[in-house]
């Protein structure tokens, strides 16, 4: 008798920890920038460098590349200022194995910058890094028997997703635009910011097919004898394929996305003025794919002519239970200081942030906030930029039937749209829109059959028992555990005792036939 495997690709998670850390740096104003009269606003992302184990602990090392923007006193109104901030962190994952596979997630809780002095920057942030460790592994276990006489199997049916792609890989994106007559030429960009809007994802043949938008953002000063501040915005479209070879419509993507690096060029039209921008986007794309598929298993067998038991051990599945993106409306107003009244909203920026989340009955309660910072233009001839700071909150229910407190959670939130408009004196009303996306997965730890041991039957002694009992059906017991204990077969109890299918119950009296199937 031989035992036929089979083969599973998991993504197990082992475990995940998290540590909130805090960066603070002063930086000096680089000499070819003009002096900081006030800051305006600041943004920033995260790039991991390095992930390793030692020791018991997730070793993370990267950097906060960020931006400022600030006001200037003279014929250049706002400038720029770019740096990074190096930071290394040991986050202890005790459960974690050297081979284990590492997922940094790094999320900005807050960033904000102060002026020290014209030349002097400080900048203070607040990182959380989530470090999960995964196996990906082949778990094997029997699914049927060979060359098996008079050995009964008993199959269990479990529904499971397989990892059946893993690839981290890059879309590049380019676009060009010529600036509209009714706005001036480009002299000299100011300040420029991309940043990632609606982004879907869907599989196809061999491919992730990918569609969605990111954000334009520039200040600069005009191409003209006596320079002027203006500003230009626009949506570049994203549209491209991912090759993921083996994949097919019926499977489930878990895509990240961020963006690797941006170039900004300026060329000159057909009429030689500088009004054509040229962008080129590469985006990064972290990709799993999973399909769903039922595994028949062998989870028992006996043989009525020799004693043979089966060897077990424990193995880790998972199954899909939802994948459910969820989109939620934003609103609210934040309010301008009292002397820097809103004449137009320039730009409108946000990070979201996901605080909690609640299981509950029908699904997943998610609680969380929208950073936003609104760029707009005032009266004041000598600083006419000016911004300000909100927090919008929200809430939302995401419905996943079917999870529990040992489910496998996977919760991201990406803000898709963001917009303001002045609503009053000094009230500025936000709109957003934000996409959560979950998947679920229901973990399944099932003892497979790997072996089995044999062992002679004594036939002299199954000789002296009676020909024919009675039993009484113990509590909890299949007809399959009986026919299992006494060598026989579910069909031979059912005819001798005029059964029309397998159902027993408790106190049920069986008559059983003793049977010498391997007796000489």
């Amino acid at each position: 008798m031989r035992l036929v495997t089979r083969r599973v690709h998991m993504n197990k998670c082992n475990c995940r920890d998290n540590r909130q850390i805090t960066l603070d740096r002063d930086f000096n104003v680089p000499d070819a920038k003009p002096d900081a009269l006030s800051i305006m606003k600041e943004q920033g992302s995260i790039q991991i460098e390095e992930v390793r184990m030692v020791e018991g602990k997730a070793n993370v090392k990267g950097e906060l590349v960020f931006q400022i923007l600030y006001a200037v006193d003279g014929e250049m109104p706002v400038s720029e200022m770019n740096g990074s901030i190096v930071f290394e962190e040991a986050i202890p994952l005790s459960c974690a194995d050297r081979d284990d596979e590492l997922t940094v997630t790094a999320v900005i809780e807050d960033l904000r910058s102060e002026m020290i002095n014209s030349r002097k920057l400080g900048l203070k942030a607040v990182l959380t890094l989530e470090v999960a460790a995964e196996t990906v592994c082949d778990g094997e276990g029997a699914v049927d028997l060979e060359d098996a006489d008079n050995v009964f199997a008993k199959k269990n049916v479990l529904d499971i997703s397989q990892l059946m792609f893993s690839k981290k890989d890059t879309l590049r994106v380019r676009d060009e635009w010529k600036i509209p007559g009714t706005k001036d030429a480009i002299g000299q960009i100011l300040y420029s910011d991309i940043r990632l809007g609606e982004i879907n994802s869907r599989m196809n043949e061999n491919e992730l097919q990918v569609d969605g938008q990111a954000h334009l953002f520039v200040i600069y000063l005009s191409d003209d004898e006596n320079p002027a501040m203006n500003f230009y915005e626009n949506v570049i479209p994203v549209e491209g394929k991912i090759d993921c070879n083996g994949c097919d419509t019926g499977m489930v993507a878990q895509v990240v996305t961020g963006i690797h690096s941006r170039d900004l060029e300026i060329k000159e039209d057909e009429d030689g003025e500088s009004r054509v921008l040229d962008v080129e986007l590469v985006i990064d794309f972290d990709i799993k794919v999973y399909g769903q598929e039922q595994l028949e298993l062998l989870s028992d067998f006996y043989s009525t002519a020799w004693k043979c038991s089966p060897v077990y051990e424990d193995s880790y599945f998972e199954n899909l239970i939802v994948q459910n993106k969820s989109k939620v409306r934003i609103s609210g107003k934040v309010e301008a200081e009292s002397d820097r009244t809103p004449l137009q909203i320039w730009d409108v920026s946000g990070e979201i942030r996901i605080d909690r989340r609640e299981q509950k009955e029908n699904g997943v309660q998610v609680e969380g906030v929208v950073d936003v910072s609104v760029l707009y233009l005032t009266e004041d001839e000598r600083i006419p930029l000016a911004s300000v700071k909100g927090t919008l909150p929200f809430e939302q229910l995401i419905e996943a039937e079917g999870i529990d407190e040992n489910s496998n959670i996977w919760l991201r939130g990406t803000l898709e749209q963001i917009s303001g408009t002045v609503a009053g004196d000094n009230e500025i009303e936000v709109k957003a829109v934000a996409a959560l996306e979950l998947i679920a997965f229901e973990r399944i730890e099932a003892p497979i059959i790997t072996n089995y041991e044999t062992e002679e039957i004594d036939w002299k002694a199954r000789s002296r028992e009676p020909g024919i009992i009675g039993y009484v059906v113990q509590a909890g017991e299949e007809l399959w555990d009986i026919a299992k204990a006494f060598f026989t077969t579910k069909e031979s109890i059912m005819e001798i005792n005029h059964m029309e299918n397998e159902t027993v119950k408790e106190g049920d009296i069986l008559l059983i036939l003793k049977e010498l199937y391997g007796a000489d």
